[in-house]
């Protein structure tokens, strides 16, 4: 089977996954509906306040969030239909606390965890890989055993202490002590007053920008500590096994400098493992860091997914939840056919 057959075959696979996550969205989020017969109006209106308001405004409520009260299996089939036409047309509905389009609020805070995500991510794995590659070269010594040690403790540690750690020391001891010489915001995006007083500025595109990277800085090394660890084990655990293979033993023995081979014939190998991590890695980001960005108070989708959760905003939930599915079941597709490409021994079939 040539390339051009596999990715046909692939698509169809993947258009099949993305029609089963489509049904598994619309219905995991009506379960209270469907077994216990509760409708979000329901949760929103409490019973006092539904004996006050008319019938015209009920009825208003459940068009407006597109449900419809006690519905049968042809009204189920109706908000199925509506829900599909919705969602390829970029419709999630409108959130049950905001009272604003889903794909407004969405948007509003995708560059944010963009930023974060992205930023962390390329520093735990060229953090990750690199150091991964220096002590490879070399298992079983003490730099590897050290390296190995520090690495695994950091991949046990919960991204929230971490995350309070940080916080506790770089915006409440240090500062302290350095008279605020060195200090982090406690939380959040962007300084409102400066962002005040930027607007007045002619820097004032550098002087917020500045400010975002001054707020980014805690959360970022905090993921970025938090990945690389796993970053560094795969890297570290690839090249060892590739080390030993008889096509590295023939380039030692044609002569070839140590460097090249490790660089030139065992990383080449050894990255191709990491090749579907990284993938995933990028098509989880727009999930964002839920624990992380709700430590810092960062204005992004995972504090966006928490709070929905804890209010029951599940329009909200339901478009991201599809987003990060689609984005995730594209990023495997991706690394397969980068397997092919990289790897010429790989055979589609």
């Amino acid at each position: 089977m040539g390339l051009r057959e596999y990715v046909i075959r692939r698509s169809i696979y993947m258009f099949l996954l993305v029609v089963a996550v489509v049904c598994f969205n619309f219905f995991l989020f009506r379960l209270p509906t469907l077994l216990l017969g509760v409708s979000p109006v329901d949760l929103m209106v409490s019973e006092e306040l539904r004996r006050q308001l008319t019938r015209e405004v009920l009825e208003g409520l459940y068009s407006r969030f597109g449900l419809v009260p006690d519905p049968d299996i042809f009204d189920w089939i109706y908000m199925f239909w509506r829900y599909i036409v919705n969602m390829f047309t970029g419709n999630f509905g409108i959130s049950f606390v905001s009272q604003r389009p889903v794909m407004t609020e969405i948007m509003a805070r995708l560059p944010n965890t963009l930023l974060l995500m992205g930023t962390s991510a390329i520093v735990a794995i060229i953090l990750g890989i690199w150091t991964g590659v220096k002590v490879a070269a070399d298992p079983g010594s003490r730099k590897d055993v050290g390296a190995v040690t520090v690495a695994l403790f950091i991949y046990s540690l919960p991204i929230f202490w971490l995350g309070m750690m940080l916080l506790m020391t770089f915006s409440f001891y240090l500062p302290a002590v350095t008279n605020d010489l060195i200090s982090f915001p406690l939380g959040g995006t962007i300084d409102y007053q400066i962002w005040v007083a930027a607007k007045s500025s002619p820097f004032g595109g550098l002087i917020i920008a500045a400010d975002i990277i001054h707020h980014l800085m805690l959360p970022m090394i905090t993921l970025g500590i938090g990945g690389y660890g796993g970053y560094f084990l795969y890297m570290r655990n690839n090249l060892i096994d590739v080390m030993t293979e008889d096509y590295i033993l023939t380039a030692r023995a044609k002569g070839l400098d140590e460097n090249q081979v490790l660089y030139k014939h065992g990383l080449k190998n050894a990255m191709l493992p990491m090749v579907t991590i990284i993938a995933m890695t990028f098509g989880f980001l727009i999930n964002g860091a839920t624990l992380t960005e709700t430590v810092f108070n960062w204005y992004g989708l995972g504090r966006f997914i928490f709070d929905s959760l804890v209010i029951l905003d599940y329009p909200v939930v339901q478009a991201i939840f599809m987003i990060i599915a689609i984005t995730a079941i594209l990023a495997n597709f991706i690394a397969d056919l980068l397997y092919g490409v990289l790897d010429p021994r790989i055979k589609y079939g």
